[in-house]
């Protein structure tokens, strides 16, 4: 019997690696998509020996739309099951000083690709009526502060679509998903724009792993279904806090003023 197949995106490393191994224990196989092609090989070599998968990979870039369009030709007459799309990268800065290759880049790689690599998978997944679309989006979707406006535009887009394909998928056997990690123990701090942020102060109650984003995102695709799913108990607990009427609105503006104030003597957000 012919196995599933998954796309991922991102898949060398964090949450897109993570939900590549997850797949291939549950006997996917895989179209692994990233930049970095050693780490495709290393991940390959990994999952062919302790999967009885078929696992090929694809080394793109994805935020431009020739990136884009080797991975619709290697996905074309294909019937995806499941696409993951993990590629992703963050950003500190004030939108002013951000370089514009970067912000169109961040813009073309969250939202535009995630739109254009659905739109391909769905008219066959519709057909199947059966299958699932997973973002990984953000916490940073539901509040921002200076640096960050957008990136978590980006990641409030993806809210959005998952929420909107929802409901024009209602009555199919097609789940989409935006899930929403906060501090996970990935490479995605581990750049430029963070280096002068120390967050080994942050508790380790407030930390996951990538594997635990990955099967509470699988959990809650096949029980209690939601398109909006934020991963973590802390992370839940905090930003249930912010929609109570008085509470919320107190904490929401005291992080901002807080943040306003560093800003205007020079300095970082609070958060």
């Amino acid at each position: 019997m012919k196995n599933s197949l998954a796309v991922v995106t991102g898949a060398s490393s964090g949450i897109g690696r993570a939900y590549a191994l997850f797949l291939a224990a549950k006997g996917y196989d895989l179209i692994l998509i990233a930049r970095r092609s050693e780490a495709l090989e290393l991940l390959t070599k990994e999952i062919k020996e302790k999967f009885p998968v078929n696992v090929e990979f694809l080394t793109a870039d994805l935020s431009n739309r020739d990136g884009v369009d080797s991975v619709l030709a290697k996905i074309n007459n294909r019937n995806t099951d499941v696409l993951v799309h993990a590629a992703g990268f963050g950003t500190r800065g004030h939108l002013a000083d951000l370089p514009i290759e970067e912000l169109e880049k961040q813009v073309y790689l969250h939202d535009v690709t995630a739109t254009l690599l659905t739109r391909a998978v769905l008219p066959g997944m519709t057909e199947r009526n059966t299958g699932f679309i997973i973002f990984i989006s953000s916490m940073a979707a539901f509040l921002t502060t200076a640096e960050y406006p957008v990136y978590s535009a980006t990641k409030s887009y993806l809210n959005i679509l998952a929420t909107g394909l929802r409901d024009e998928l209602a009555g199919t056997g097609i789940k989409v998903q935006a899930v929403c990690p906060g501090l996970t123990r990935t490479g995605f701090m581990h750049t430029e724009y963070y280096k002068n942020f120390d967050y080994s102060a942050v508790p380790d109650m407030f930390w996951m792993e990538p594997e635990e984003v990955v099967e509470e995102s699988w959990r809650r695709l096949t029980h209690r279904y939601k398109p909006v799913v934020v991963s973590g108990r802390m992370n839940r607990i905090f930003l249930n806090t912010l929609q109570f009427p008085v509470l919320g609105n107190l904490i929401r503006t005291l992080m901002g003023r807080a943040s306003r104030r560093r800003v205007a003597k020079g300095l970082p957000p609070a958060f």
